[in-house]
């Protein structure tokens, strides 16, 4: 056991199961074939696991055995769901290169979860990701199908894969703590209202505090987020508006990004920046896409990729620079 999981090394059929029963009732095959006005051969292909135990099987077996139908109905689904996991794990057996694409970080943070035996495979990275194969990775992330804002394509990206990690590792926080569907034109008229409580904010929270503990690339994220930190998503949330933040990676270093998910503004932060100047830069700048740039919006700050509306872009900086003067901070 691990946790709620049952780890299943090896199911049998239920053939196999249904031989035993017929022992124990001092029937053969041919009995049962007889009984269920099927041949021996039919009967013989089902105790050996080679055919599927069929509702209209189930119910001549609880009628012959005593043992409900939907008991040798559950036992046939098991056993399909565990060969069908062999073939697909036999099938990943050749892409390994594809699960070394991604950086060891992701391990060391535990953002991927393996069992016991699961170490070498590839399901446990499918999971973090969502999707059903290293193909269907391709196909979403590389292929302008992401849906972020807008489809996009990482495949100039420099790292696509560190990149799609930290994107993914947003969605997956954000989905542990939902929040309600946003309106567009509401969400910009309590920003609206509220930036001058967020500017204030900023002006309080100038310099990073000192911490006791030494914060390594290795540390995790909740033992890095401060009270400004906490304080920032708090305030947002109260508008509508979603902060998250999330470690990124030596290979991708990726400030920051602005998308709609779920029908929720996301403003998605790296979480240890050197200087709190930086960070808070990088957060009016995407607070600008949720201000002016609606759900058609990109935003990923400090990595090379090519945004569709530069325009935009300097419409953010510039309302970045100007809530980072009235902030007092120095432009």
């Amino acid at each position: 056991m691990n946790g709620n999981k049952i780890e299943l090394w090896h199911v049998p059929s239920p053939g196999s199961e249904l031989a035993e029963k017929l022992e124990e009732m001092g029937l053969d095959a041919n009995d049962l074939a007889a009984r269920m006005g099927y041949t021996p051969k039919a009967v013989n292909d089902i105790l050996q696991g080679n055919s599927r135990i069929t509702p209209d099987v189930a119910i001549m077996l609880e009628m012959i055995t005593e043992i409900p139908a939907i008991y040798w109905l559950r036992r046939q689904m098991s056993f399909d769901e565990f060969l069908s996991r062999e073939r697909i794990k036999a099938s990943l057996s050749d892409q390994s290169l594809w699960k070394k694409s991604f950086p060891s970080e992701i391990n060391v943070r535990d953002w991927v979860q393996y069992n016991k035996g699961d170490e070498k495979s590839l399901m446990p990275l499918l999971k973090f990701f969502a999707v059903a194969s290293p193909q269907a990775w391709d196909s979403y992330y590389k292929d302008a199908k992401l849906k972020v804002a807008f489809r996009i394509s990482l495949a100039d990206v420099k790292d696509p894969y560190a990149t799609s990690a930290w994107i993914r590792r947003g969605e997956i926080l954000a989905d542990r703590d939902p929040m309600e569907k946003q309106e567009q034109i509401s969400v910009r008229k309590r920003l609206k209202a509220a930036l001058p409580e967020i500017v204030a904010f900023a002006a309080a929270n100038k310099v990073r505090p000192k911490s006791k503990k030494r914060i390594t690339y290795w540390t995790p994220e909740a033992e890095v987020v401060d009270d400004c930190m906490t304080g920032l998503q708090a305030l947002c949330r109260k508008i509508g508006i979603r902060v998250l933040f999330v470690q990124n990676f030596k290979s991708s270093p990726v400030h920051g990004m602005y998308r709609w998910y779920k029908n929720v503004p996301l403003i998605q932060l790296h979480d240890r920046f050197e200087k709190r100047v930086t960070m808070w830069f990088t957060f009016f700048h995407e607070l600008a896409h949720v201000m002016y740039h609606g759900k058609k919006g990109i935003c990923l700050q400090n990595i090379e990729i090519t945004h569709n509306f530069p325009e935009k872009e300097d419409e953010a900086n510039c309302f970045a620079q100007k809530c980072m003067v009235d902030a007092g901070f120095k432009m």
